[in-house]
């Protein structure tokens, strides 16, 4: 708790900007600025931090979002390298998921008579600033693609899968929360890697058994 309020994660936008949908998660207000309740924060952070590693452990595909530049897009970039996922930190190109063959074909190295036949299609987005990403949000829901994404007291929480109320300005807080949910998806890469060594053990074992070794 005392590292979410260190990194500013308290701090909402001014009153003038408040969406009513974020209402559950406000403690008060302070010179004309919300306050977000921490204690909803550390709650859905959990909640993200398990989703995050049920699907990594599973083998599915994370792209972490964050169109800020700067600074912003450093954390981002080592979150996605810590737990050996995907990120984009320029604009978010409409269509690339809706029709990636299209807008991501000419990036897909090929040769004169190939025909594209795989679409991109993650299997989760972390948007780090999805006011700005509505699009992407958009596509999300139209292909089914869950969202984990950063709300702050200007947006409308339901627009995301499993929102984590706090501020989206704060690059020490951004850094903190992408570096824990990257974590979280580290843990499960792991444990995927227990899985599968243990699983290979056993075939081996099988062979053993029935006298067919390699």
């Amino acid at each position: 708790m005392s590292s979410l309020l260190s990194a500013n994660l308290h701090l909402g936008h001014s009153t003038s900007l408040w969406n009513p949908k974020t209402s559950p998660f406000i403690f008060g207000i302070r010179y004309g600025i919300n306050i977000i309740n921490l204690d909803y924060t550390l709650i859905y952070l959990r909640r993200a931090c398990k989703v995050m590693k049920e699907i990594s452990y599973n083998g599915g595909i994370i792209l972490f979002i964050n169109t800020r530049g700067g600074l912003f897009s450093r954390s981002v970039i080592k979150a996605a390298k810590r737990c050996n996922q995907y990120q984009l930190t320029t604009r978010w190109l409409p269509g690339t998921i809706t029709n990636s063959q299209q807008t991501l074909g000419h990036l897909i190295p090929k040769n004169e008579n190939d025909v594209i036949s795989k679409t991109f299609k993650p299997d989760l987005l972390v948007l780090l600033n999805p006011l700005e990403n509505e699009i992407a949000l958009e596509e999300a829901r139209y292909g089914n693609i869950p969202t984990i994404g950063i709300v702050d007291t200007d947006f409308d929480p339901s627009k995301v899968t499993w929102p984590i109320p706090a501020n989206d300005d704060s690059v020490r807080g951004i850094e903190l929360l992408a570096g824990i949910l990257s974590l979280a998806a580290r843990d499960g890469l792991v444990q995927r890697k227990l899985m599968l060594d243990k699983i290979q053990k056993e075939r081996k074992q099988a062979r053993v058994i029935y006298g067919h070794t390699i």
